[in-house]
């Protein structure tokens, strides 16, 4: 934990916006097939879509790992409770659900100091996801409605990459 974030005002409402590649990319990449680069491999039995997300978690003699993450799922109105950021890593979640059938909220901020001001936030509809880039500020997993399970790819080593900060601003995420 580093401390906790305050704005000013009363509290507030954050809108959530549909995920694209386009409004998304200040924070990171959206993983999806949609556009994506693919070819047909194992004698055509198989559809590659390539290069999705290029991990950056090198840093420190990191590693690359790849783990599941199982998230409770949570009613709308959503109250945002902590940001955190890889200050060394970038982290990506895949939802492991059919398409369309997953339903999950992405709430960021730029890097650097935590700017309450600079939020966003995106509902991720079936098979989209996300890959953080490094440093930036993200609410910890918010799953929708139902309990839902994520690949996670992330840097994995024995020193700290993750700074949390309280968020004690009232600040609702509604999706319209």
């Amino acid at each position: 934990m580093i401390g906790t974030a305050t704005g000013s005002g009363p509290a507030r409402l954050l809108h959530a916006e549909p995920l694209t590649a386009a409004a998304f990319a200040p924070f990171g990449t959206v993983i999806e097939l949609e556009g994506a680069h693919h070819y047909p491999i194992n004698s055509g039995t198989t559809e590659r879509f390539h290069a999705l997300a290029l991990t950056d978690t090198q840093e420190d003699a990191g590693q690359t790992g790849i783990s599941l993450f199982r998230g409770q799922g949570f009613d709308l109105p959503f109250t945002l409770r902590v940001m955190e950021r890889h200050p060394k890593s970038s982290q990506a979640f895949v939802p492991l659900a059919s398409a369309g059938s997953a339903r999950y909220l992405v709430v960021v901020a730029p890097p650097g100091d935590l700017q309450l001001s600079g939020l966003r936030a995106f509902l991720a509809e079936g098979f989209q996801g996300v890959q953080y880039a490094r440093g930036v500020w993200h609410h910890p997993l918010i799953a929708l409605d139902v309990s839902s399970d994520f690949l996670v790819v992330d840097r994995i080593a024995d020193d700290a990459n993750c700074d949390e900060v309280d968020v004690v601003e009232t600040i609702t995420v509604v999706v319209d």
